[in-house]
């Protein structure tokens, strides 16, 4: 008789998000185990507890670095491509808000100690992938001295906010490209040096 192969984290942390997603931290362990094709024995042997297993399986999927921030002609003028990072920034946003609002509103969740625990968490890669970029455009001039943190701050936030104002049903799940390039375009006319 053939052995069952060993079901890997990856899978498993595959089946927790979709429950979580669904159900919320409620989801049900032994649900998830099931689904999974795993006694529940077996999960907690590798998540000691249901936090662990949940803060595991709600890391964001990552993004596409590469198409977000290097993917534009290298001389394409900042602010035409600032605007369309922003706009890879949205969409990617849009991608994460069903795992990153469970993940978010659960009680134990601080964004401090989740970046200690997952420093490679695809969160903290955009951030800090667009402020190596921003430092670059502040060290040429670009934008103003000491602005990048701020910059890469204030786009990231607002296109968090957009796509959380469009998960609750703002502008009918949806805002108008224009309204997003215009914030993006204020952000970086805010960070123009003089």
């Amino acid at each position: 008789m053939a052995r069952k192969r060993r079901l890997d984290d990856a899978e498993l942390l595959a089946v927790a998000r979709e429950q979580f997603v669904a159900e919320g931290f409620g989801a049900s362990t032994r649900t998830i185990a099931q689904l999974a094709g795993v006694s529940e024995a077996i999960l907690f042997q590798r998540f000691r507890t249901k936090a662990e297993l949940f803060f595991a399986a709600m890391v964001p999927p990552g993004p596409d670095l590469h198409a977000i921030l290097t993917a534009r002609p290298a001389g394409e003028e900042p602010s035409v491509r600032f605007k369309e990072i922003a706009e890879r920034v949205l969409a990617y946003f849009r991608e994460i808000m069903p795992v990153l609002l469970p993940l978010v509103t659960h009680p134990e969740f601080s964004y401090e100690r989740f970046v200690e625990r997952y420093p490679e968490s695809p969160l903290n890669r955009l951030i800090t992938g667009l402020q190596q970029w921003l430092a670059m455009l502040e060290h040429r001039g670009t934008l103003a001295p000491g602005s990048s943190e701020t910059v890469a701050l204030a786009l990231v936030s607002s296109m968090a906010g957009v796509a959380l104002f469009e998960r609750i049903g703002a502008h009918g799940g949806e805002f108008d490209q224009a309204l997003v390039r215009g914030t993006a375009r204020l952000i970086w006319v805010g960070a123009a040096p003089g």
